[in-house]
């Protein structure tokens, strides 16, 4: 079973997430909680890359656990709502 598309796709958005860290690291000011975030989203796209490059080297059917994209929305703006 080949997932081509979906990796791709994955490796698209782990790029973009790396776009986001480094544009975030380069303001003055940056937003510790927001890079640990985006950090964190970084390393569950690269997991689930590797796993699925272990399932197509294996060969074996499973389950892909996908992650969704979500809006980053900062825990102190969450409080106030």
């Amino acid at each position: 079973m080949r997932h081509g598309p979906f990796l791709k796709t994955l490796r698209h958005r782990r790029q973009a997430v790396q776009a986001r860290i480094e544009h975030e690291q380069s303001r003055p000011l940056p937003d510790s909680s927001r890079l640990q975030a985006l950090k964190k989203l970084k390393l569950r796209f690269r997991e689930q890359i590797e796993f699925i490059e272990r399932l197509n080297r294996r060969g074996e059917m499973q389950t892909i656990p996908v992650v969704r994209k979500r809006s980053f929305t900062p825990a102190f703006a969450r409080a106030r709502g």
